[in-house]
């Protein structure tokens, strides 16, 4: 991204606003003094004298460092130069809190677009066949199976769940709490080219009989969960009797009281039920 030049009336303006001084430390020795965008330029920021505070190139250094997500509700008074006075200190502090609101604000609204782009599970279906180039007979598949998954996750955990098309919509994953429920195909976290149809939730140690680990079928043990993922073929999970799916329920039950680690953004709009 090519950063936009300041018009030279505009620089002369926000000088003028801010008497020749760095906003935080009042520093006035004019080729040290920078013209700062308090909304990013890459976040949308407009160079107008609005959106322009005057800062020292060191101040301007500071504001650019803790503004920072790595920085961002951390107290950083124990970070600065102790020669800084208070007034200066809160200051920077003022400017910095501004920046990290708007960054937050924008990012927000980012994730409300994203909540409100949804894919029905038609679109996400159709999605991962184009992409995957499946045959007219693998999206049949893909269809049954998500549906019939979707059916047997407990009504009162529904709710909790988060449906995401990931990997440009190669993939689609069933969460609750951080654990997978569920993701067809089953590619891995990189990408790459899945070995088994789909990974299932079940719990450890009670997987049904002719589903039991074998060579060459993937196992994933939870961290924190007495649950495992199993690499599986849609065409066993279709064949799935009710006591394996009252396995799987059961499954979703311990997940359901597992720790959560982090949010994530459904972006499905399920109507199966």
């Amino acid at each position: 991204m090519v950063r936009r030049i300041i018009e030279p009336s505009l620089r002369k303006q926000t000088f003028s606003k801010y008497n020749n001084k760095c906003y935080v430390c009042g520093y006035c020795i004019k080729p040290s003094l920078r013209v700062h965008h308090i909304i990013p330029v890459n976040l949308g920021g407009k160079s107008d004298i609005d959106n322009f505070v005057l800062l020292c190139s060191n101040c301007h250094a500071l504001v650019h460092f803790y503004s920072s997500k790595r920085y961002m509700g951390k107290e950083i008074r124990h970070y600065l130069n102790p020669e800084l006075t208070d007034e200066e200190i809160e200051n920077l502090k003022s400017l910095v809190k501004e920046i990290q609101n708007i960054k937050k604000e924008i990012e927000n609204k980012k994730n409300l677009r994203i909540i409100k782009m949804l894919y029905t599970l038609d679109d996400s279906i159709t999605v991962i066949s184009q992409i995957n180039k499946f045959t007219d007979h693998q999206k049949k598949l893909l269809s049954e199976t998500l549906t019939l998954v979707l059916e047997n996750i407990p009504e009162s955990i529904a709710k909790k769940c988060s449906y995401r098309l990931l990997k440009n919509g190669k993939y689609m994953s069933i969460n609750l709490m951080n654990y997978l429920l569920f993701r067809t195909p089953a590619y891995g976290d990189f990408g790459e080219r899945p070995e088994f149809d789909c990974y299932f939730t079940f719990p450890k140690d009670k997987i049904p009989f002719n589903l039991k680990p074998v060579k060459m079928r993937n196992v994933f043990n939870f961290r924190y969960v007495d649950c495992i993922n199993l690499g599986i073929s849609y065409t066993e999970l279709l064949k799935f009797t009710n006591e394996e799916w009252n396995l799987f329920k059961e499954a979703c039950e311990i997940i359901k009281d597992a720790r959560k680690t982090r949010n994530w953004i459904s972006n499905i709009d399920i109507n199966v039920k």
